[in-house]
């Protein structure tokens, strides 16, 4: 069983696995009430799907499977408290590798775009409940949701 810790997402290179963008410093912010904005340029053509989900969990977890997107970018944003988003540049074509998962915290204010093809779970909380939001498409084919086992084993995390 593989083990890997935590590291900030300002701490790593991220162009990699997709963009980063801090809200916090994008135009649009008002720092007294943390409200934020960004303009998507091109305009969004696609119906886009926006979910949010609650994640619980206590100072570890596993990674045991993920998913990825070919035919999109996927968005992801903590909502008010920090999150832990697990991540992995494997082969697209193949599964998810546990010496490729990279755990990053996401701070409020700090916004991901996956590449297409980019492995990732279902984030977690950093220390408490949180809440997390994400923007997606898929083109309707089920291999683009398809949750696939991490392989050769699970990745434990510990914060």
């Amino acid at each position: 069983m593989y083990g890997s810790g935590v590291v900030s997402i300002h701490d790593i290179d991220f162009s990699p696995y997709g963009r980063y963008f801090d809200l916090r410093k994008e135009r649009g912010v008002k720092t007294e009430k943390y409200e934020a904005y960004m303009t998507v340029d091109p305009p969004v053509e696609r119906p886009l799907k926006f979910g949010m989900t609650v994640c619980e969990n206590g100072d570890a977890f596993e990674v045991d499977s993920m998913e990825r997107h070919l035919s999109s970018e996927e968005v992801l944003f903590a909502g008010d408290k920090p999150i832990i988003l697990s991540i992995a540049a494997s082969d697209p074509a193949g599964a998810p590798r546990a010496g490729d998962v990279v755990n990053l915290l996401l701070e409020p204010c700090d916004l991901v775009v996956l590449k297409p093809g980019i492995w990732h779970d279902a984030c977690h909380a950093a220390a408490q409940r949180a809440m997390y939001y994400f923007l997606s498409y898929t083109n309707g084919d089920p291999s683009e949701t398809t949750w696939v086992p991490v392989e050769p084993s699970p990745v434990q995390v510990k914060r």
